[in-house]
């Protein structure tokens, strides 16, 4: 492929799963552009050694880290065995579910392949990230503080999540100075959010200072507002448990337990950095009690007694949580390169390679295994024909206060669905990407809202809508 000490001509990209093709297809262009610049003249003139220049595009990132965390866990299913999994990648920035099958590979495959993963199940919360989540935080400290922050002229900016409040119009502002001073306030509070060993101290008084700018540029050394660490703490957990909550969802719809009888043994698989978090493992561990009981109630078995599993979610001590992280249907593994993985790896801490995956690099190794001509054979069912991902979101109306779907995820690009009836020259409807919204009890306050005005009003006629990408309609 390349020589060891001289110039890498073969690259692999992977991309998060709710990335469309045209953005995919523009950053790869992108990125062979850039690396082309990088190459010596003599390189770029050399029609054989560019005849081997290859920027591809390889798995998403949360199959490649499957794909990696499946090995290092050493789980190999019996042949014709499948194993079921699903991965939270709990990054920075955004949280990216996959679902799938692990399996080894049959008899025709095996002289090319050890192991093939099937994957047909993605999703994710665009805005559970730890820097989204730490900009939520802020934004709630300085709602706090306003009629402080409105005397003295200090803007903030607006999180993608938050909401307006009465008076924000003067305090809520996108410029300089607005990102700025919410950027210094994440910095303080950032302590609190990653569990910095004595951060509870920061917060104790109930008061911090932090350096601000007013609208005119002029900064407010020491400035001090009110914080309740208390409060963010449940901000911190109601928000994370939204997320856990959709992954249960998207997992429900993804292996259909309803007509699945007796799946069990599902691999969680946390990946990103931010799954570290004590607060991700107690909910995993309070949802996966909750979905397993329900299966056992489809699949007609007899309830368990949960008074134990309950008792040890309280416990935030990093033996118990993990120590009761499965049941008869889940098996939660942490990230690559978190002390809790060596121990499931039983890897000594003197043992411990530096080189070894992690729960970041793990999708780089996994995009090396599953590269052509790699042991690891991929087949994706979450794109169409054309490579496209599925259509990104459900749309319904609003029944009594909560979204009722009418066009899911699952539809086929280019087919009409019926929508409305065409009485009158005017409808709405609503939209979200959350699989929390398959359930018809999503409250509608907060989601997405399009009014439409038809050209004519027929009693006899019905509207329709077809999705035509993963976030374009017609109607």
């Amino acid at each position: 492929m390349f020589d060891s000490n001289g110039i890498y001509l073969n690259y692999i990209l992977s991309f998060p799963v709710t990335y469309e093709k045209a953005i995919r297809d523009k950053i790869t262009k992108s990125f062979e552009k850039g690396l082309k610049k990088s190459l010596p003249v003599e390189v770029l003139n050399d029609e054989a050694c560019m005849s081997k220049f290859r920027v591809t595009q390889g798995a998403s990132e949360p199959a490649a880290y499957a794909i990696c965390a499946l090995q290092e866990y050493k789980i190999s299913p019996e042949d014709g065995e499948k194993v079921f999994y699903g991965v939270f990648d709990f990054g920075g920035g955004t949280t990216d579910f996959d679902f799938g099958t692990w399996r080894k590979a049959n008899e025709k495959e095996k002289r090319r392949y050890n192991y093939v993963i099937e994957h047909f199940g993605a999703g994710g919360d665009q805005y559970l990230g730890g820097e989204n989540l730490l900009e939520l935080l802020s934004f709630e400290v300085f709602k706090k503080n306003q009629d402080k922050l409105r005397e003295q002229g200090i803007p903030f900016s607006m999180p993608a999540e938050g909401e307006r409040f009465p008076g924000s119009e003067i305090l809520i502002s996108d410029s300089q100075e607005a990102r700025f001073n919410t950027r210094q306030l994440m910095e303080v509070i950032r302590p609190l959010w990653e569990k910095r060993e004595g951060y509870e101290k920061n917060f104790e008084s109930g008061v911090i200072k932090v350096s601000l700018f007013d609208k005119s540029g002029k900064r407010k050394e020491m400035f001090e507002l009110e914080i309740n660490s208390d409060e963010l703490e449940k901000l911190l957990k109601n928000r994370i448990e939204k997320g856990v909550k959709n992954f249960f969802e998207a997992l429900k719809l993804t292996f259909n337990f309803k007509e699945t009888e007796g799946l069990k043994n599902i691999i969680i698989l946390l990946a990103g950095n931010s799954s570290k978090s004590s607060i991700v493992r107690e909910l995993f561990n309070k949802y996966i009690e909750i979905e397993a009981e329900q299966i056992r109630e489809y699949n007609n078995k007899e309830n368990v007694d949960c008074n134990k599993s309950e008792e040890a979610i309280t416990d935030t001590k990093e033996e118990a949580i993990w120590n009761i992280a499965e049941n008869e249907y889940f098996k939660i593994y942490p990230p690559l390169g978190s002390m809790q993985s060596y121990k499931m790896q039983e890897v000594e801490e003197k043992d411990i390679d530096i080189t070894k995956p992690t729960g970041k690099t793990g999708v780089a190794f996994g995009l090396i295994e599953c590269r052509k001509g790699g042991r690891i054979k991929v087949v994706s069912k979450n794109n169409d024909a054309n490579n496209e991902i599925k259509f990104k979101y459900y749309i319904g109306h609003d029944e009594f206060g909560k979204f009722c779907v009418d066009i899911s995820r699952e539809v086929k690009y280019n087919e009409w669905q019926l929508f409305i009836d065409a009485s009158e020259d005017e409808f709405e409807f609503y939209y979200t990407n959350l699989p929390e919204a398959t359930t018809n009890n999503l409250s509608i306050d907060g989601l997405r809202r399009k009014n439409i005005i038809l050209p004519i009003e027929d009693e006899e006629a019905n509207v329709y809508i077809r999705a035509v990408s993963p976030s374009c309609i017609e109607y």
